[in-house]
């Protein structure tokens, strides 16, 4: 949670297209609103909303590579939800704000599982 949570912590998410391939985008929204929901804005992000709204209809799961110093974490996530309007969004907006952004969408996943991603030799150890 104090990782996903650091503004300065580097986030990468990664969605699978239609052909099966990885698309893969950093995306510094991401935060974790409780253990059991992470949520994240979408600015941009034409072709990861189109493989996410896929991806919830298929079920699958995101992945999720959170960054923060020499602490690294993959956290695989289903797609739950996607809002246009509401408290999630106006939250964000107003995060986003003052870098002069503004999501047009907040998507929410779940996490499923945690891995330990950290150049160690704990890296690839599940932790959640």
């Amino acid at each position: 949670m104090e990782a996903i949570n650091n503004p300065k912590a580097s986030k990468v998410l990664a969605t699978v297209r239609d052909d099966g391939s990885a698309h893969v985008v950093q995306a510094g929204s991401i935060m974790a609103a409780s253990p059991e929901l992470i949520v994240f804005g979408a600015i941009i992000m034409k072709e990861t909303s189109k493989n996410l709204v896929d991806m919830k209809k298929k079920k699958a799961a995101v992945s999720i590579l959170v960054t923060d110093g020499m602490k690294s974490y993959q956290i695989r996530a289903k797609v739950k939800d996607s809002f246009t309007e509401g408290p999630y969004v106006d939250k964000m907006n107003e995060a986003l704000k003052p870098l002069g952004l503004k999501a047009h969408t907040v998507w929410t996943v779940e996490p499923v599982d945690v891995w330990n991603q950290s150049p160690s030799y704990e890296a690839g150890k599940k932790i959640a």
